[in-house]
């Protein structure tokens, strides 16, 4: 049942869709030259716009006519590049800076009386809207969809001012979703400065700094007052064998979040079932992706008493000179990324691994255990701040989610 007053139509009805343009790679930059390409990354899946700042494509060639985007346009991903992608709006920020890209649907509305652009777009975030997409696209591996498929899906609408009193009221959830973004973004940042600066010493501490004199090398400025050991000589090589094929949790590698469960992070088992082979990595050990270091897949056991990694992985623990967790914060800076990718291209195994015995001749800056400390507790007190806003932003889309439920399907009403 509908409320009276309310009508449902099919989008076909309301609506038309528009392809993208297919624009030349051979025009794309990254250095900011031409207009912006929008594409399937700028939208999140909850719905909204997602600016990629430095990851940005820019297009330098001959722009069509009409495939240059105005503000306030809104546009539907018709394909699933990331899970729940498909169906996901977005409303162009700005005028004449975004190009309209292919694998992009620009929505035009045919009945302006009976549907706004803002409220079409809270119905595109509904459950039941993107999961009537999902059911009518194809593919296998990605799924895609096409405007005449988008056009079949049904959706009671309330007369054009009720439409606007809801759109005035999930907008003031969206705007506090979006302040809390940007506080994590703010955040984020001040962090990113901070693992920049304090475990390489650009920026020291109160009470530690002992002398302005700095240790000169390939990779930068330290000072003087660090130690500069090799890895080798504050950690050691650990390879036992999972040799009695003992049932214990298996651990995968990824960029960001270091070690993680692998059959919770992919969902499905990607590992072999024999597990006699594999590695064992207590808790309070390291492991990385021999042959892919460079991308930054190393992390720190702090997950089980013991776990199993693919024996594709080297196995390290420190020693008593250096704070566990000031080694991982280190090793997981993009200076050590760089210091990796640079030391396995140089490397003389030509798959492009870097093993023990190379990586254990890197040197890493040492400040005492003291500092070591202070300089964790630091970033720790960033991570939880960033943690606390991420739950508050987690809390406010879940409360906006159960808002659109019930106004947009008008089991609950707002005043006209």
């Amino acid at each position: 049942m509908i409320p009276l007053g309310w009508h449902q139509w099919k989008l076909g009805e309301l609506l038309e869709i528009k392809h993208g343009f297919a624009f030349k790679s051979t025009h794309f930059n990254d250095v900011g030259i031409g207009y912006k390409l929008l594409t399937p990354a700028h939208f999140r899946e909850e719905g909204g716009f997602r600016a990629l700042e430095e990851k940005q494509k820019y297009y330098d060639g001959l722009v069509p006519n009409s495939y240059l985007l105005s503000k306030g346009a809104l546009l539907i991903a018709m394909t699933e590049q990331a899970p729940g992608l498909l169906g996901s709006p977005v409303i162009v920020p700005e005028s004449g800076v975004y190009l309209h890209n292919q694998r992009l649907g620009l929505i035009i509305i045919q009945s302006p009386l009976q549907v706004s652009y803002q409220y079409l777009f809270h119905i595109l975030n509904m459950p039941d809207v993107r999961k009537q997409i999902s059911t009518a696209s194809g593919g296998t591996k990605v799924k895609h969809t096409s405007p005449q498929k988008i056009k079949t899906v049904i959706w009671p609408f309330p007369p054009l001012v009720e439409q606007g009193n809801i759109v005035k009221t999930l907008n003031q959830w969206d705007a506090a979703i979006d302040f809390a973004e940007r506080l994590i973004d703010e955040k984020r940042l001040r962090r990113k400065g901070l693992m920049q600066q304090l475990p390489t010493g650009k920026r020291r501490l109160p009470g530690f700094e002992k002398s302005k004199e700095v240790r000169r090398t390939r990779w930068g400025n330290y000072p003087a007052d660090w130690g500069y050991p090799r890895i080798g000589e504050i950690a050691k090589h650990v390879s036992t064998k999972n040799q009695g094929g003992a049932s214990l949790p298996v651990l995968s590698c990824t960029k960001h979040r270091g070690l993680v469960d692998s059959m919770e992070y992919f969902g499905k088992q990607v590992f072999s079932k024999d597990l006699s082979t594999y590695k064992v990595v207590q808790r309070g050990q390291f492991a990385y992706a021999t042959n892919h270091i460079e991308e930054g897949s190393i992390g720190y056991q702090n997950l089980h008493d013991a776990a199993v990694i693919s024996p594709m992985y080297t196995v390290f623990e420190a020693g008593k000179k250096i704070d566990d967790r000031f080694l991982f914060l280190l090793l997981k800076t993009e200076l050590y990324r760089h210091i990796f990718e640079v030391n396995t291209s140089a490397s003389v195994d030509r798959r492009g691994s870097l093993r023990w015995p190379e990586f254990s001749r890197l040197h890493v800056p040492l400040p005492t255990l003291d500092e070591q400390r202070e300089i964790v507790k630091v970033i720790s007190v960033a991570d939880r701040e960033i943690e606390l806003l991420q739950a508050k932003a987690d809390v406010l889309r879940q409360q906006k989610k159960g808002l659109m439920q019930q106004l947009l399907t008008g089991k609950k009403r707002v005043k006209v």
